[in-house]
């Protein structure tokens, strides 16, 4: 069967990074034996709708499957969708190949994929969460789709999801990047994504992170991870990377069992990942920059305890601040942080708690801090605070979540002028109030 992979497309001018479609490189690794396969990534193309045009026209695909990982801007500040790309982008591949069968998934799609289902006749079918053994079992199951775990499509006018499952993130799975053009991801600083480790075992109330990728840490062996980082510099010269983990440092053993195995080898690679402020220390955070850790980004959301516990945060202030003292002694180590602001709750704590919080991070780590990103939160369906938005009346059950949907407090524009203001000097090297700062 012939199966063409794409990514979706974000727009010519969608601000975001460049990066490498590493869900459907997974894919790639468990179809590939088995199938005929094309992948495309419309985001490193000139030409994006008639280049796709072009290899449908040629290939003939069977089946087409679509990554829909980013449905808008990461960036609050910037409200942009990429939602009407995506419908294009699928509307294009039916017209012209009408009668090949539709599959999407992906990150944006799992949290949306009854929304999304609903709004778009052409979808086939869908996979929620993790897709490497459904689409395997879809080709081959086409006519009985309900043997297919993470599957949602349609059956007599009712939309039907089938039993979950979760895939063994061991040894015998890893991403196959060959057939996807490396030079244009090389050529991009840190847009290459590695992941060491699935699932999230905590629990913030805003996030969706537990509809991709489940309620438990699954890792993935510290050899694994690092014998494809070796690949990634042997086989395509790459020298820049990052991980895609929720949280690189939990747990902490199997973090340092990688830095370790890297200074090891001996590899020659600058990457970065999201860390906990709560599980590194002064010799981890050494460990981390030895390895090559260009720069550690932490998410604290709030910037009081209380602000912290209520979103979920099981770590609090002092833990945050402490980070800054090791950036500071830590030769070598960089810093990012990301901050929300406008929440239901507490937004006076809240912002002094940020302006004082801002003023000691850059007054501590100076030039060692590349980002700071202010956003407020983004609405996700059957999260906690969604029901929050209902319940103090932000939203209703009708408000169309697919386009960027932002909790409002009613006093935003008073606390980013105030902000705005108290920062001025402090900030005025790094990002705007309203968050338009890039992890360069």
């Amino acid at each position: 069967m012939r199966i063409l992979l794409c990514q979706s497309y974000l727009g010519i001018k969608s601000g975001e990074p460049l990066v490498f479609p590493l869900g459907l490189a997974y894919l790639v690794s468990t179809v590939k034996e088995k199938h005929e396969l094309r992948c495309f990534d419309p985001n490193v193309s000139e030409s994006p709708f008639k280049e796709l045009s072009d290899i449908i026209d040629k290939f003939n695909p069977d089946v087409v499957g679509v990554s829909l990982r980013n449905l808008d801007s990461v960036f609050s500040f910037r409200k942009h969708s990429y939602y009407p790309e995506f419908k294009r982008l699928i509307r294009l591949i039916k017209q012209q190949k009408p009668d090949c069968k539709l599959v999407v998934g992906g990150a944006g799609f799992s949290i949306f994929a009854e929304e999304i289902m609903k709004e778009n006749v052409e979808i086939d079918f869908g996979i929620i969460s993790e897709g490497e053994i459904s689409l395997l079992k879809l080709v081959e199951n086409l006519d009985k789709p309900s043997v297919v775990p993470n599957l949602i499509f349609r059956s007599n006018g009712h939309t039907i999801l089938t039993y979950q499952t979760v895939v063994a993130f061991d040894l015998s799975l890893k991403p196959s990047r060959e057939l996807f053009e490396i030079k244009r991801y090389r050529d991009a600083l840190f847009s290459m994504g590695v992941q060491s480790k699935r699932g999230c075992g905590f629990n913030c109330p805003f996030c969706s992170k537990r509809v991709q990728g489940g309620n438990a840490c699954r890792i993935r062996p510290a050899k694994a991870v690092v014998d494809e980082l070796e690949g990634l510099i042997n086989e395509f010269e790459v020298d820049t990377c990052f991980f895609v983990d929720s949280t690189f440092n939990f747990p902490v053993q199997h973090c340092k069992e990688i830095c370790e195995e890297i200074i090891k080898r001996r590899l020659d690679l600058r990457w970065s990942a999201d860390f906990r402020p709560d599980f590194l220390n002064e010799s981890l955070m050494k460990l981390c920059v030895q390895a090559g850790c260009s720069w550690f980004g932490f998410s604290p959301d709030g910037a009081s305890d209380s602000t912290m516990s209520l979103l979920g945060k099981n770590f609090g202030l002092q833990h945050v601040e402490k980070t800054f003292d090791l950036a500071r002694k830590t030769e070598g180590a960089k810093v990012g942080y990301s901050f929300l602001y406008d929440l239901p709750f507490c937004n006076r704590e809240n912002t002094v708690g940020l302006i004082r919080l801002v003023s000691k991070m850059i007054n501590s780590c100076g030039r060692k801090v590349r980002y700071v990103t202010f956003s407020r939160i983004r609405i996700y369906p059957r999260t906690r605070f969604y029901q929050i938005a209902l319940e103090q009346r932000k939203i209703n059950e009708d408000t169309n979540l697919l386009y960027p949907t932002y909790y409002t407090s009613g006093s935003r524009l008073k606390i980013e002028n105030l902000l705005t203001v108290a920062l001025r000097n402090e900030f005025r090297l790094f990002a705007k109030v309203t968050g338009n700062a890039r992890k360069s």
